[in-house]
């Protein structure tokens, strides 16, 4: 699959803009979240949005890539696995080039945290790249996953391992020890309901 530079993401969502005909809002997700708004600098393949894709946003993708050349999938995905409540932590991306398309992402703790759900080496790896380059913060990822994971669909066993996994990537070992010891009661918890 063809790989996709944040500056490719970028450039792409400006041709869309200029094809639409009237204002559109999209949530991303995904890889293509983490580019657009948090510096992450690996490659994606494709553009993961939360939103329905309008008709309006539809036809203006099509226009961006027969005008381009460049076939970068824009798809909604209509299973996810947010934190409760991200919607209301979006964040909006700041581009003065944008017209009509309204680009917001999840807040990088979310973002964080739906990306270890699937716990893939490239998920951890662009959590890595976010908390380097601005810290995430230990507490909130805990309360988040302790208070608002509790839909996840999955093993609960193996969310938390991939948890921690990713605590492990970013903290040091005090951190990680404290987070097992406080998402035990998650994980059976969660483990009594299903």
């Amino acid at each position: 699959m063809k790989q996709f530079l944040p500056e490719h993401i970028v450039n792409f969502l400006r041709k869309i803009d200029e094809y639409l005909n009237g204002e559109v809002q999209i949530i991303v997700i995904g890889g293509a979240a983490a580019s657009l708004a948090y510096g992450v600098t690996k490659a994606t393949t494709d553009i993961d949005l939360a939103t329905e894709l309008s008709d309006d946003l539809s036809q203006a993708i099509k226009c961006a890539q027969k005008d381009t050349g460049i076939l970068l999938p824009v798809t909604y995905v209509g299973l996810f696995e947010p934190p409760y409540n991200y919607e209301f932590r979006l964040t909006a991306i700041q581009n003065p080039k944008l017209n009509r398309l309204k680009v917001h992402v999840p807040e990088r703790h979310d973002l964080a945290l739906m990306k270890m759900v699937r716990g893939y080496e490239n998920d951890i790896q662009a959590i890595v790249e976010i908390h380097e380059l601005k810290p995430l913060e230990f507490g909130v990822l805990v309360d988040r996953f302790m208070d608002e994971l509790g839909q996840v669909t999955g093993n609960p066993v193996t969310i938390r391992l991939n948890f921690l996994l990713m605590l492990e990537n970013i903290f040091d070992k005090k951190h990680v020890q404290d987070a097992e010891r406080i998402t035990q009661e998650w994980s059976a918890l969660d483990i009594a309901t299903h």
